[in-house]
């Protein structure tokens, strides 16, 4: 039976039980719902999980669990209710159904008019406890909670935590936690929600509030070390009013448009994230977002050094620590800033440097196709100076270039001295950013003079994401190729 069925039949009766307590589990039950031990990967968006091929980067990964959204809770009818995903297409191993807020439950349990906890786990619990049973979303081991709260608003989320552990006593129930008790008289009234859940997910990077791992340790209730890989884009009017996010897969086209103007934001002293503005300065369409002169867009991309770095230090001597969940956006690997397919390249030892393969070829007799393709999972900075392939057209001069998919160029003499483009032999093509397995559409250099006889030398520069950078000697060009001598003609007797 699907979840969406069951939530209807199952969540049309709100059950009023403030008072009742959860059923005490025998020990093989509390023995069910430990929390696995390991990292655990979580997908934010709904259709992430069908992608093709999950389930063997899961198993690479060796992945403990598989945090994956289940719905929201949301009032139907004026019943509480989960307005349920569509689970998966196919079984992804063991797997942790994730209920996040609906728009009556936005506020989460805020204050002294936090809603029924318990009422809630009323109405909930049989439909996750049947979603357990039929396996609809996989075999689940757990129910996550990522709902807000506050100290005040700690005592009724309690009882929606114990409601639902009451219902599914073979799976465990853990909450988000993005901040901590502030004081004594805080921690006292967060005390029984951190004592009712089976484990803790802390968020230590990303965007938004943060935990201080060793103050989450101090807690001594099992946790993972949250690491939220989210890029943060908001469009913002020529007035400075928020107009709603904008995705991350829209990065790389709007970075390189030429219509948008690319600005570092100093202002953001955090090391966590990288910030910066893209200013439109003409008429922009890009998958279905349409930008007008003078909109901007306020970018934070996650500092891939800087989340590598904390991968271990935010666990080194954390006792209480189960592993790291690392949380990932977009409905395929195309649209994510850091990857599945990077992560998995971080655990198993491998280069986090792009692999950055270029070419240059014979376009006409007086013109050279320049290409560069990446072909690593792992994505360079951001940055108008630091990513390009530099060609080599002595003794040609170079008299057009014809960009291609690159962004900007620039023309230097032999030396490597900026000069004008009479007197350049060199020709330097920059990529803005230089995405996982992105080819660069091939730029055009027609050339006044002769090309050399082996066409033509060049060299690339990058930096990665995780902060190497990449240097490549000049190289050689192809030697020309070795002529075939033809063999005389022979004469047919008569």
């Amino acid at each position: 039976m699907k979840l969406r069925a069951v939530s209807a039949v199952l969540g049309a009766a709100l059950l009023s039980s403030a008072c009742r307590k959860a059923p005490v589990p025998h020990r093989g039950a509390e023995a069910a719902r430990q929390p696995p031990r390991g990292d655990v990967i979580w997908l934010l968006d709904p259709s992430a999980p069908g992608e093709a091929g999950l389930a063997q980067q899961l198993s690479r990964l060796g992945s403990a669990a598989l945090f994956l959204p289940a719905g929201r809770i949301d009032l139907a009818s004026g019943r509480w209710a989960l307005v349920s995903e569509a689970p998966p297409p196919h079984s992804l191993g063991a797997v942790v159904l994730v209920l996040r807020a609906g728009e009556a439950l936005a506020g989460g349990f805020q204050g002294q008019s936090a809603p029924d906890g318990a009422a809630i786990g009323a109405a909930l619990g049989p439909a996750l406890a049947e979603a357990a049973r039929a396996d609809v979303f996989g075999h689940v081991v757990g129910v996550h909670l990522d709902l807000p709260f506050d100290p005040a608003g700690a005592g009724r989320y309690a009882e929606l935590v114990s409601a639902l552990r009451g219902s599914i006593p073979a799976a465990f129930v853990s909450i988000s936690v993005r901040a901590l008790p502030k004081n004594d008289d805080e921690r006292k009234q967060v005390a029984p929600l951190f004592a009712a859940a089976d484990a803790l997910v802390a968020f230590v990077f990303g965007p938004g509030q943060r935990v201080d791992p060793v103050a989450m340790d101090a807690m001594r209730r099992p946790w993972w070390a949250a690491y939220d890989t989210r890029a943060s884009g908001t469009l913002l009017g020529p007035d400075g009013d928020a107009r709603g996010r904008v995705p991350a897969s829209l990065l790389d086209a709007l970075s390189g448009n030429p219509k948008v103007e690319l600005e570092n934001d100093l202002s953001a002293n955090d090391a966590s994230f990288t910030a910066f503005t893209l200013t439109v300065r003409g008429p922009v369409k890009a998958e279905g977002l349409t930008l007008a002169p003078g909109d901007r867009i306020a970018f934070r991309i996650p500092s891939v050094s800087e989340m590598l770095f904390q991968l271990g230090s935010s666990m080194a001597g954390k006792h209480y620590a189960l592993g790291r969940a690392i949380l990932f956006e977009g409905a395929a690997e195309a649209e994510r800033v850091f990857s599945l397919a990077a992560f998995e390249d971080v655990l198993l030892g491998r280069s986090l440097v792009p692999v950055l393969e270029g070419s240059v070829r014979p376009a006409s007799r007086n013109a050279v196709a320049v290409a560069l393709v990446n072909r690593s999972h792992q994505a360079t900075v951001l940055s108008r100076v630091a990513n390009w392939i530099e060609v080599d057209l002595a003794p040609a001069r170079p008299a057009e270039v014809q960009l291609g998919g690159f962004d900007r160029y620039e023309v230097y003499d032999a030396a490597g001295r900026p000069v004008s483009p009479g007197r350049a032999t060199r020709v330097r093509l920059f990529e803005t950013l230089l995405a996982p397995a992105e080819a660069v559409l091939p730029a055009r250099i027609v050339v006044r003079g002769a090309l050399p006889g082996s066409c033509c030398r060049f060299r690339v520069h990058a930096y990665a994401a995780a902060g190497p950078e990449v240097v490549s000697d000049w190289s050689s060009p192809p030697p020309p190729p070795t002529p075939v001598p033809k063999k005389p003609a022979t004469r047919k007797a008569r």
